[in-house]
């Protein structure tokens, strides 16, 4: 499988998007509060429209360098996604990152 650039995950001009930044926030404060299970089902819970969001409305607009594309059903979305996050876990180096990686996938997962 091809590894996308670091170019892929930014938008037109270098930026990085609201999307991609909400995402990095919400990553880091995962791996903040992994010593505690309510702590991470707290915070996945209260995240779920957003990490919801390109999984169930195949409507919504993808971001450049997404992993979707506007013609995958809601299925093929939650495929792709499981498959990626699979792909992240296994290149993560770090048991946190593993580990927070891991319950994301998880909570998604148990939403399809």
């Amino acid at each position: 499988s091809q590894k996308k650039t670091s170019a892929a995950t930014t938008t037109p001009g270098g930026q990085i998007s609201p999307r991609q930044m909400r995402m990095k926030e919400l990553t880091g404060n995962l791996l903040n509060c992994l010593s505690s299970d309510d702590a991470v089902a707290e915070l996945l819970q209260s995240n779920e429209d957003f990490l919801l969001e390109q999984l169930n409305d195949v409507d919504v607009v993808l971001e450049p360098g997404s992993v979707y594309t506007p013609d995958m059903s809601r299925e093929e979305r939650f495929r792709e996604y499981e498959r990626v996050m699979e792909e992240r876990i296994g290149d993560a180096r770090a048991p946190a990152a593993k580990k927070a990686l891991g319950a994301l996938l998880d909570f998604v997962m148990d939403r399809e």
